[in-house]
């Protein structure tokens, strides 16, 4: 059987993400002296991680014609992405304008510990500094600026990941008016109209979260240097 197009292309740039993906790293490899250089490169090695993983099983489940489980996958890994726009916009920020601020901690933070659980959760211990973590629509709108159609593509995949017309009857069901029968059972697969559209979707969210932590790579010297200018000076001025 032939690969698909899209799935052979995306398993190149799943290679190409196992290059960056890492087992370990010193806390302090980045910086002895700030320790923003190491939460930006947690959330990157983490989030590589999390953004291979989804890929493969996406790309296990088109090939085995689970194709409305592999769409969760696939809006997952768009969300992968738009997040790491985040990042890399924060890492851009520092180095554009030369400087360092207070809000920078306050973003990486959000994307490291951030959460959306009640306050009230029974099941979760109360915490007054609980930080709250941007939801993702923000993040999905922020990508759609840097990469237009980026927010239609992700909507559509929720039209099938959600239990709506799309996701439900559209995916399960298929009626035949002269026969007066429906039938039931997956009807998305590798035939079904969409699946170039579905496909294609993976291809580019790997490519855009590649771009962007390629892009946090080469700005990631110059960020080191003006987090560790900053100490430097306020300890001088402490002194």
């Amino acid at each position: 059987m032939v690969e698909h197009k899209n799935i052979v292309k995306a398993k190149e740039l799943i290679a190409e993400l196992s290059k960056h993906c890492v087992a370990s790293m010193q806390n302090k490899e980045y910086s002895n002296l700030s320790k923003l250089p190491y939460k930006v490169m947690t959330i990157v090695n983490a989030m590589n991680w999390r953004m291979k993983e989804c890929a493969e099983a996406a790309i296990l489940l088109f090939e085995s014609d689970l194709t409305h489980p592999a769409l969760m996958l696939v809006r997952s890994a768009m969300e992968n992405a738009a997040i790491t726009i985040k990042l890399a916009e924060v890492v851009q920020d520092v180095v554009e304008r030369k400087e360092v601020v207070k809000d920078d901690d306050n973003q990486l933070m959000r994307l490291l510990f951030g959460n959306n659980y009640r306050k009230d959760d029974p099941y979760i211990e109360p915490d007054d500094e609980r930080l709250k973590a941007e939801r993702i629509g923000k993040h999905v709108k922020r990508a759609e600026e840097s990469y237009p159609g980026f927010q239609q593509y992700y909507s559509y995949l929720c039209e099938f990941v959600h239990p709506n017309s799309d996701g439900v009857g559209q995916s399960y069901s298929l009626l035949h008016i002269e026969e007066n029968t429906t039938d039931f059972g997956p009807q998305l697969n590798s035939s079904h109209e969409l699946y170039d559209a579905f496909t294609i979707t993976l291809v580019l969210a790997l490519s855009i979260y590649i771009d962007q932590i390629e892009d946090i790579d080469d700005r990631l010297e110059d960020f080191i240097h003006l987090y560790d200018i900053d100490i430097v000076k306020k300890v001088c001025n402490n002194i």
